[in-house]
């Protein structure tokens, strides 16, 4: 088959699937879901040749942002993984009164550097936003 005549969903799907192998975390969460779930996961639609990322949960629609590149849903997905890994990390490594994100965070940034270095800047940025709004908290 002719790679061109490939649905991009079903590329899409392919290139999430090449990047998240490498994390052992359980598969619902490196799910790649093309149709509603209604359980707060993500799906992704192809509409005109772009994506949109959508969450629904118990029958609504939560979160739906549109007309993304394949770049931005691989960078969705996988700081949704990337997350979960380093949150585990953080929570079997916790110490009392060390604000878990101190730990969290900096993992959650390697494991997107080690994919794609701007999206380790990309989420580096996030993370600086949220800080900003709510520091670290140690006792």
């Amino acid at each position: 088959m002719n790679m061109n005549n490939i649905n991009p969903l079903t590329e899409l799907e392919h290139r999430y699937k090449s990047l998240v192998d490498i994390f052992d975390v359980a598969p619902d969460v490196k799910a790649f879901h093309k149709t509603r779930q209604d359980d707060g996961s993500p799906h992704i639609e192809l509409n005109r040749n772009r994506f949109d990322y959508v969450i629904t949960e118990r029958g609504q629609e939560w979160d739906r942002q549109r007309g993304l590149s394949a770049d931005d849903i691989l960078y969705l997905l996988l700081k949704t993984v990337t997350g979960r890994v380093a949150s585990h990390y953080e929570l079997k490594n916790r110490v009392p009164g060390i604000d878990g994100r101190s730990v969290w965070f900096p993992l959650q940034e390697n494991l997107m550097s080690g994919l794609r270095p701007e999206w380790g800047l990309k989420l580096r940025e996030e993370h600086r936003l949220i800080l900003l709004r709510s520091p670290f908290k140690n006792a």
